[in-house]
């Protein structure tokens, strides 16, 4: 990929916004351009990392396997953000595979391009360590979010950090970013389980739900909702739906 083309690309993600021209044109030297159908696979878990990625537009899935091959979406990662920062600087293969959800342009930023900067660029080294804090606070939030026990409380807490953020509690509005199964899998849950939370969500009147878009009436009230409220309660509203 031309140069020019990759500085223009890199100047629009936030891990190098305010690089000077200079800067960006080293790590653009080092910068490579793949496109990806939907479903394709970029990396498979045990490939050597030479370097990171970022998604220019689209979305990329990681995948973790359980030891019976079981597949698990561990993170979606949504254009304007990086990823295998922490495995390129492990120096390690991956431990997880990425594959694209829909159409996808991602960029390859090579590790040797990347040390270099880092050698003489301490602006560039501080957007790295802000970057990967950032990702480990964000490790830790999934964390307690998988400890708020029912699959109905963790996809109401997912719902809620995925809403756009406001300065009061009021209505707020989203796009689911996937397909619902990938949804599922990123929260242990099954696609029809996954289904079947939504449907208590809008019946109790906390979400409102058209295809991947979902509105939430009142983000306190969903807030405090405290999951299903028995096992029979929700049986009844399946047979309702049916």
């Amino acid at each position: 990929m031309p140069a020019g083309n990759a500085s223009k690309f890199l100047a629009h993600l936030p891990l190098f916004e305010g690089l000077k021209a200079d800067e960006l044109a080293r790590l653009a030297a080092g910068t490579t351009r793949r496109g990806l159908r939907s479903g394709e696979q970029l990396f498979k878990r045990g490939d050597p990392s030479t370097g990171f990625h970022a998604v220019i537009h689209g979305r990329v899935a990681l995948v973790a396997a359980s030891p019976r091959g079981r597949e698990r979406v561990s993170a979606i990662v949504e254009a304007g953000s990086s990823f295998g920062e922490a495995i390129m600087f492990l120096e390690k293969p991956y431990i997880v595979s990425a594959r694209a959800l829909g159409d996808a342009l991602v960029l390859h930023i090579a590790k040797e391009t990347v040390f270099a900067e880092l050698e003489h660029n301490p602006g560039f080294a501080r957007r790295i360590i802000a970057s990967l804090s950032a990702k480990l606070h964000a490790a830790v939030r999934e964390l307690d979010l998988y400890a708020l026990g029912s699959g109905g409380r963790r996809f109401a807490a997912w719902l809620l950090r995925a809403a756009p953020s406001t300065e009061q509690d009021g209505a707020a509005e989203l796009t689911l970013p996937a397909a619902k199964r990938a949804i599922a899998s990123q929260l242990n849950l099954s696609a029809e389980h996954l289904s079947r939370i939504l449907r208590e969500l809008a019946h109790e009147g906390l979400i409102e739900v058209r295809g991947r878009k979902v509105r939430i009436p009142d983000v306190a009230r969903l807030r405090a909702w405290d999951g299903p409220r028995t096992q029979a309660h929700s049986s009844l509203i399946m047979k309702g739906k049916e």
